[in-house]
């Protein structure tokens, strides 16, 4: 098959060719589940021999259908990756055994070969490098690929704190190589602090998460107008969607301490900062959960009263408003008749129109210049 005549999710390269999709799947997808970062570590990966490599933040698979070994260890902080990975997997009818991991886990003795995409975020990147060097007994390869511009001198530095032999290719195809040898963490010292804590004055709520969840040191500007425009108390069964560090939930539950509320994040670093901040505002109560989940499809229809939703658009470095959208129409089979979705969103994305043909009518509650408050109830 020549190379134009190659379907849109098909990949080729110097280790192979596969179908990669992008998961969860939709219909026409604009967005490819692969970029040339992919396309070079595949040529590093096939030319480098490993026992038993460790993938950090493989998006959807693109690194794991291309490894030859057996058994891989894989560290991503996504559920959905997870889900991506084992999808391309199957069809592609590998019998390759991923071992996940998350930043919280021990990275498993063996590991030989560090194989990374650069995560959006630089604090998730030096958590990622210290738990991985935490492990080690002995310096090993590593390789690191992301688009050209990413490769910042931050970045660059961030990578010399924690190995040596540190270079990094010429461009080719928008993309660029770190080449490096990581080595064994030397001091407890080197290491950063695991969670940032800080306190807002105009809430009562005290705040830590760990590296890479949203708004880590201040909380942003969309969620205050949304704190601020927060409906009645009183709905017996409550979700933070997308819920990041739970401060939407937070606040909620100290305003309707009989409301049942549940925090869903697909970001398992999100949900254990969640967590940790339900036991440290609120305490321990059989009423206060927090799932990890891709939106809420493990959540049963018609089984809420409220949502609240602060939603992202963007997926790592991709700008997609796909997942907002997943977030409204799984809020629309989980309301209950009469329940509300409660959103706050940039002005410029346009989720009212979204929203209303969904719901059928939807409610400006608050706006200011940069952000706007909507509700749709079911």
């Amino acid at each position: 098959m020549a190379a134009h005549e190659l379907p849109a999710d098909y990949l080729s390269s110097a280790a192979g060719h596969w179908r990669l999709q992008r998961y969860p799947l939709r219909s026409h997808d604009p967005l490819q589940a692969w970029d040339s970062g992919d396309v070079l570590l595949h040529q590093r990966m096939a030319a480098h021999s490993s026992q038993l490599p460790l993938l950090v933040n493989d998006q959807f698979g693109a690194l794991a259908v291309a490894c030859q070994q057996p058994r891989i260890i894989a560290m991503s902080d996504s559920y959905i990756s997870t889900c991506g990975w084992q999808h391309n997997l199957k069809i592609n009818q590998l019998a390759t055994e991923i071992v996940p991991i998350t930043g919280l886990d021990t990275v498993p003795a063996g590991v030989d070969l560090v194989v990374l995409k650069l995560p959006k975020s630089s604090s998730l990147l030096q958590f990622q490098l210290q738990q991985i060097a935490a492990s080690l007994s002995q310096p090993i390869q590593l390789f690191a690929a992301a688009k050209s511009k990413l490769f910042t001198p931050a970045i660059r530095a961030l990578f010399e704190q924690y190995c040596d032999q540190v270079s990094v290719s010429l461009i080719e195809k928008k993309a660029r190589v770190l080449s490096a040898q990581l080595r064994p963490l030397a001091s407890a010292a080197a290491t950063p602090a695991p969670m940032t804590c800080w306190h807002d004055p105009a809430y009562p709520l005290q705040l830590c998460q760990y590296a890479g969840v949203f708004a880590r040191k201040q909380l942003d500007i969309g969620a205050r107008l949304l704190l601020d425009n927060l409906p009645a108390a009183g709905a017996e069964q409550v979700i933070d969607l997308g819920c990041g560090n739970g401060v939407l939930g937070l606040r909620y539950a100290q305003l309707s301490p009989q409301s049942e509320v549940l925090w869903v994040d697909e970001s398992y670093l999100a949900v254990a900062s969640c967590q940790h901040n339900i036991t440290l505002n609120l305490g321990a109560s059989a009423h206060y959960q927090c799932h990890v989940d891709d939106c809420l499809s493990q959540q049963a229809d018609a089984s809420a009263d409220l949502i609240l939703c602060n939603p992202p658009f963007h997926q790592e470095h991709a700008i997609t408003t796909h997942i907002a959208q997943q977030m409204f129409r799984d809020s629309k089979r989980v309301l209950r008749y009469g329940g509300e979705l409660r959103v706050v969103a940039n002005r410029h994305l346009a989720y009212h129109l979204v929203l209303e043909r969904l719901f059928g009518g939807v409610t400006v509650v608050a706006s200011n210049p940069k952000f706007v408050v909507l509700s749709a109830r079911r």
